[in-house]
């Protein structure tokens, strides 16, 4: 009778862990998916314990007495998710927000982007006294590759090479290039030829030192002006990769109509910028989140318009709204819902998909278009993201980035 009695304990015992794994495991798992670094508020934990996001089981816990640093500026901390308030399944390096009040964006602007140095575009042959000649390719430099300095003179201009390699001290002979290649800075040896057509030495390079685009702000800081736009790069057409910046203007957006967006045919806000107007900001950022700088011109926000910034654990699944600006109406607001957020442990531009179901938004763009990246997401008070991608085969669906992934910069 004792050993039926055992037998049925022990099986009784066993059925409760096999049931209490397959309720906490999803949850574990779920947990483990989580980045090893990533950007929260105090309001994402709080809300993500009260919500039981992962599980009744697993909580979120910030270090006691943390230095929290003010004017909305991240500190570096570990956030501990625990189980059963006892055992720590996972800590994340975090960059804790605590003042995160910011201008909510929206408006169509322009961006002219200057690079650091001159960027190489491609190369030409040229004709010399002993046959045609590809400096450029024999030295090795890439196109992508920023040329900073020749012979420790900075470059900052088209004309500034062309200028160099024919100084008197320089033409014809070897000259000691400062190039960046992905970041890196390198030296390359390259020797001008002397072109025949042209009368005078040259390299064979074909250089440009800016790019332009069109994208939406997605929010200013009130602590400094900061901005942060677009949520996704800036890309140099000519080299199909982004456009790395060193110094660069933002202006207002005129715009001149809306291209409905139809499957597999994106429409587009037709807009234009006029360079001779005086910038609003300035930007020094163009990175695979977006473009950054400061706003300077302050007439472009609307002090009614704001909101917290909300990291991943703010994401729910439903609704939500977008600001953009569609006409000369001004920024509105637009319903949409949200309905995938990925669990991401790299940065990628596609971490939640969103579909549009405001009508009058369908009515006139047919859902997401060209110049809408950048357009806030809204849930709950916070902006939690930025369109920054439409489905080609059906414009009322579009990818969005998380904004805590845009916030690092």
């Amino acid at each position: 009778m004792k050993s039926v009695k055992r037998v049925l304990i022990v099986s009784f015992v066993l059925v409760l862990v096999m049931v209490a794994t397959a309720f906490i495991l999803p949850s574990i798992k779920q947990v483990n998916s989580l980045p090893d670094e990533m950007v929260v508020t105090f309001s994402d934990i709080e809300q993500s314990n009260k919500d039981n996001q992962f599980s009744p089981v697993i909580n979120l816990e910030l270090p006691k007495n943390i230095d929290v640093a003010a004017n909305g500026e991240l500190t570096n901390t570990v956030m501990s998710i625990k189980l059963f308030n006892f055992f720590t399944i996972k800590k994340v390096n975090v960059r804790l927000l605590a003042d995160t009040d910011v201008y909510v964006g929206g408006e169509t602007v322009g961006f002219n982007l200057f690079s650091e140095g001159v960027i190489c575009v491609g190369s030409n042959a040229i004709a010399t006294a002993d046959g045609v000649k590809e400096p450029v390719k024999e030295s090795g430099i890439l196109e992508g590759d920023a040329i900073l300095k020749i012979e420790d003179i900075e470059i900052e201009t088209v004309q500034d090479i062309d200028r160099i390699v024919n100084l008197p001290n320089y033409a014809g002979k070897e000259l000691n290039l400062t190039i960046k290649r992905n970041g890196n800075e390198q030296q390359i040896k390259v020797t001008p030829v002397y072109d025949l057509l042209g009368q005078k030495y040259k390299l064979g390079l074909w250089v440009r030192n800016n790019a332009s685009g069109v994208g939406t702000l997605t929010y200013i800081k009130q602590s400094d002006y900061r901005f942060g736009a677009v949520g996704h790069p800036i890309v140099d057409s000519s080299l199909g990769e982004n456009f790395s910046v060193g110094s660069g203007n933002i202006y207002k957006c005129r715009l001149l109509g809306i291209k409905k967006g139809e499957k597999n045919n994106p429409g587009e806000i037709r807009s234009t910028i006029n360079l001779s107007d005086d910038a609003i900001g300035l930007a020094d950022t163009n990175c695979e989140y977006g473009v950054y700088g400061n706003i300077l011109n302050k007439t472009i926000i609307d002090p009614n318009r704001t909101a917290d910034l909300g990291g991943r654990l703010s994401v729910k699944l439903g609704d939500a709204k977008i600001y953009c600006a569609l006409d000369n109406g001004g920024v509105k607001a637009y319903d949409v819902k949200i309905i995938k957020a990925n669990k991401q442990k790299t940065a990628d531009d596609k971490s939640m998909t969103i579909k549009v179901v405001d009508k009058e938004l369908l009515s006139k763009t047919g859902g997401i278009i060209q110049g809408m990246s950048g357009s806030p997401i809204v849930q709950d008070g916070k902006i939690v993201g930025a369109i920054t991608h439409v489905f080609v085969n059906d414009p009322t669906l579009g990818y969005a980035v998380y904004v805590d992934w845009m916030i690092n910069n």
